[in-house]
């Protein structure tokens, strides 16, 4: 069976990182394509003909790279192509049973998906106002009201699940909930989000898999992005080496 990850830098991509993860965690080795995109404006004016030319053509140049949409990450096995992360994820669930990425009861698995698919569909100003960058930090950061709220919904979805099943992960072992999950902690550590003592552990236990430690060691030399970097910079944050 042939794997391929298409992916855009895992420096910053939360969703390439949420598709990698599981994989890794089951034992797959899949061979990581990295897609280089001109993330700038560009110099289109202000025709809408232009526009529509303009967006057409970036969807042919992505696709060229692995893409489906026009975003990433995209899995291509044996040749045909699964995008959005979560669906790569299910994918894998099934393909590796023995890895346990979701649950075994019925009930707690429906509660890990319900999980999954509210990170994927929510916390929209924690995405616009804590864009991803593991490797920088801000410091003087604050978070507005709604965003506020997410952190504290966060937060909770947390505590409630580690509660239920006792750790060390959100339904006792690593599964796809907690790689849909991990990229939050580190938007966390980015920008100086506080965890209460009783979520610390859990973030210990994440931070200590192989397969995240695999991706640190990757994701450090992956190309940068400049329009990342000088948004934390413009937040009075600095970028790590």
């Amino acid at each position: 069976m042939s794997l391929t990850l298409h992916v855009i830098s895992l420096r910053y991509s939360t969703w390439s990182m949420r598709a990698l993860l599981p994989l890794w965690h089951a034992g797959a080795e899949p061979e990581i394509h990295t897609a280089v995109l001109d993330l700038t404006n560009g110099n289109v004016n202000a025709e809408p003909d232009a526009h529509v030319r303009e967006a057409a053509a970036e969807l042919t140049r992505r696709r060229a790279l692995g893409s489906v949409t026009g975003l990433f990450p995209v899995l291509e096995v044996d040749g045909t192509r699964i995008h959005e992360a979560l669906a790569i994820c299910e994918w894998t669930a099934e393909r590796f049973p023995d890895a346990g990425l979701w649950p075994d009861a019925s009930l707690e698995r429906a509660q890990a998906r319900a999980l999954s698919c509210e990170m994927a569909s929510g916390f929209a100003n924690l995405r616009t106002h804590m864009s991803s960058n593991p490797f920088a930090r801000v410091p003087s950061f604050v978070p507005d009201g709604p965003t506020r709220v997410e952190i504290a919904r966060l937060q909770e979805i947390w505590h409630q699940a580690l509660r239920a099943s006792g750790g060390p992960f959100l339904f006792g072992r690593f599964g796809i909930v907690d790689a849909m999950y991990f990229p939050v902690l580190l938007r966390f550590e980015t920008y100086g989000v506080e965890l209460p003592a009783g979520l610390r552990p859990y973030a210990a236990a994440l931070n200590g898999l192989p397969a995240v430690k695999r991706w640190r060691a990757l994701a450090a030399g992956e190309p940068r992005v400049p329009v990342y970097d000088a948004y934390v910079e413009g937040l009075g944050g600095s970028v790590l080496d």
